[in-house]
């Protein structure tokens, strides 16, 4: 488990999205901001 403090940089990483299709920090960060928001799903 990684563990962020507020204001820390983000590891990289790529993981699925909704359509199962990968989604790449690095490569959203090239075109500008990016807010990322983790919710737990199913419980």
């Amino acid at each position: 488990m990684v563990t962020i403090a507020v204001g820390e940089q983000a590891p990289t990483f790529e993981l699925p999205d909704q359509q199962g299709r990968p989604w790449n920090l690095i490569h959203h960060l090239n075109q500008g901001s990016v807010v990322l928001v983790f919710y737990r799903g199913d419980w």
